[in-house]
C-alpha cells in the first residue's frame, strides 16, 4: 500500500509539473518529445552532413571536368566573359548603382497611387511596382536584388518576398532582342517575341501565386552591407560576381559538350546557362516555331546560373532551392506557350527594339534615370 501511495505521489508531481499526462489511459512523459526533437536535430545535421558532402564532390567533378578538357573551358569561359561585356553589365549597372533611389521613393510612391491595383491583382503591397519593374527591364540578379530591398523597407513578409522574386526572374530586353534574337536567331523580331513571352510569364506567375505561401509570415531582414553609403561600389561587386557565374558555368558548358558530346549533353547545357543553351537551341534543325519555343522554354527556366545569383541575392530569406528551380520550370512551359502563340502573329520589326538592341546601355540608362527621378526629386526638397 505504502509503495502504491508513494506511486500515486509521484505521478501528482509529475502531473504538476508538466511531465506526465494521461492521453487514452496511458501515460506520456514529456521527455519524449524532448527525444522527438533531439532525433529531428540530429536527422538535420546528417542532412547538412550529406550536403556538404556533395557540395565537394560536385566540385571535385567540376575541376575534374575543367582539367580535362582545357581548351574548350577557356573558349566557354571567354565566350561568357565577351557577353557580360557586350550585353550583360551595360544592361545591368545603371540600374544596380541606382537602386537605393530606384527601391527608395519609387516604392513609397508605389504604395500611394498603385497600392490597390497590386493588391488586387497579386496580393502584394504598392512597394512591389519598382521592383516588378526593375525585374522586367534590368533582368536578373538585378530585380531579385530589388525585391529584396523593396520588401526590408516596406515590411514584406517572406511569403511576399518569394513569390515577387520568382515572378519577375528574367532577362534583360538587351539580351534578349539583342544577344538571343539578332545575335543567335539572327531575327531582331524573334527576340521580341522572346523578349514578349518571358513578360506575359512574368505577370502570369504574378497571378497564378498570389494566393501561396501564406503561412510564411517571418519579416525580411535587411541584406548586410554598405549598399545606401557606397552604392557605386556595391554595384562593381554584384556584376563582377555576375560575370564570375557566368563564366564558370559558361566554362562548363563548353567542357561538358567536349567530353560528353552532344545529346545529353547539350540537354545539360540548356539547364545549366542560357546563352550556351540557347546557342543549341538555335543549331537545331527544326522549323522556326519549334526553335523558337524551345528558345523560350530555356529562357523561362532561366538556367541553373542565373539561379544561384537570384538565391545568392536572397539568401537568408528562406526560399527552398528546390521551390525556386521548380516554379522556374513551369515558367519555362508558360514561356514556350507564349512565344508558340506569338509565331502566328505578323513579324515586323520595330524601331524601339533596335535602340534596345544596338545600345544596351543608354536604353538602361535611361530607364533608371526615368524610375529614379522621383527619389531625385524629393532629395532636391530635402536640401533646399
Amino acid at each position: 500500500m505504502e509503495s502504491i501511495a508513494t506511486a500515486g505521489r509521484a505521478e501528482k508531481s509529475l502531473r504538476g509539473s508538466g511531465e506526465l499526462r494521461v492521453k487514452g489511459g496511458a501515460c506520456v512523459v514529456k521527455g519524449e518529445s524532448r527525444l522527438a526533437r533531439n532525433g529531428s536535430s540530429l536527422a538535420a545535421s546528417r542532412r547538412r552532413a550529406r550536403l556538404a558532402g556533395l557540395k565537394c564532390a560536385t566540385g571535385m567533378l567540376c575541376v575534374g571536368l575543367l582539367l580535362s578538357e582545357p581548351a574548350a573551358a577557356a573558349l566557354g569561359a571567354a565566350r561568357a566573359m565577351a557577353q557580360w561585356c557586350a550585353v550583360v553589365a551595360p544592361s545591368l549597372f545603371p540600374f544596380l548603382a541606382l537602386m537605393p533611389l530606384l527601391t527608395g521613393v519609387p516604392a513609397a510612391a508605389g504604395r500611394r497611387f498603385l497600392a490597390p491595383l497590386m493588391h488586387r491583382l497579386f496580393n502584394l503591397p504598392g512597394e512591389a511596382v519598382s521592383a516588378m519593374f526593375i525585374g522586367m527591364i534590368a533582368g536578373s540578379p538585378a530585380g531579385a536584388i530589388a525585391a529584396r530591398r523593396a520588401a526590408a523597407r516596406s515590411g514584406m513578409n517572406r511569403g511576399q518576398l518569394q513569390r515577387l522574386a520568382i515572378a519577375i526572374t528574367g532577362f534583360s530586353p538587351a539580351f534578349l532582342i539583342g544577344g538571343v534574337g539578332l545575335g543567335l536567331l539572327e531575327s531582331e523580331a524573334q527576340g521580341w517575341v522572346l523578349f514578349r513571352a518571358q513578360l506575359f510569364t512574368q505577370l502570369a506567375l504574378a497571378l497564378l501565386l498570389r494566393g501561396c505561401w501564406r503561412d510564411r509570415t517571418e519579416a525580411v531582414a535587411a541584406e548586410e552591407g554598405r549598399a545606401e553609403e557606397q552604392p557605386v561600389r556595391a554595384a562593381v561587386l554584384t556584376a563582377l560576381t555576375i560575370c564570375g557565374y557566368m563564366t564558370l558555368f559558361g566554362a562548363l558548358a563548353f567542357a561538358m559538350r567536349a567530353v560528353i558530346g552532344k545529346g545529353f549533353a547539350d540537354a545539360l547545357v540548356c539547364a545549366l546557362d542560357v546563352p550556351s543553351g540557347a546557342a543549341v537551341m538555335a543549331g537545331l534543325a527544326l522549323g522556326m516555331r519549334w526553335r523558337l519555343a524551345l528558345t523560350a522554354a530555356v529562357v523561362g527556366f532561366g538556367g541553373v546560373c542565373v539561379g544561384f545569383q537570384n538565391l545568392n541575392a536572397l539568401r537568408g530569406c528562406g526560399i527552398p532551392t528546390m521551390e525556386y528551380f521548380a516554379l522556374r520550370l513551369a515558367a519555362a512551359v508558360l514561356c514556350a506557350a507564349f512565344a508558340a502563340i506569338q509565331v502566328q502573329m505578323p513579324e515586323a520589326v520595330l524601331f524601339f527594339g533596335k535602340i534596345i538592341s544596338g545600345k544596351p546601355m543608354a536604353f538602361a540608362a535611361l530607364a533608371a534615370v526615368l524610375l529614379a527621378i522621383p527619389g531625385l526629386i524629393r532629395l532636391r526638397s530635402a536640401i533646399s
